[in-house]
């Protein structure tokens, strides 16, 4: 009878360790999957700032600095 508990006890410890690393495994695993998650909602949330924020007018900043450029310059006097 004794050798019958012994061996239920260690087929229990036995079980115990390996529900043990198995749940190891999976928290390592959902750690893992939350980390991507919140690298795809940082993701998305600069693409939500990039959509919001109004579009540079590139053309039209280039004709103001052209402008601009223009204006500094001496007025050239034309000899004819």
């Amino acid at each position: 009878m004794n050798q019958e508990v012994n061996f239920t006890l260690s087929l229990l410890a036995v079980s115990l360790v390996q529900q043990n690393q198995m749940l190891k495994q999976q928290n390592a695993m959902l750690r893992d999957l939350m980390d991507h998650v919140d690298a795809v909602g940082d993701r998305l949330w600069r693409m939500d700032r990039r959509l919001t924020t109004p579009p540079v007018d590139q053309a039209g900043t280039r004709k103001r600095a052209a402008k601009k450029r223009r204006l500094a310059r001496k007025p050239s006097g034309k000899k004819e």
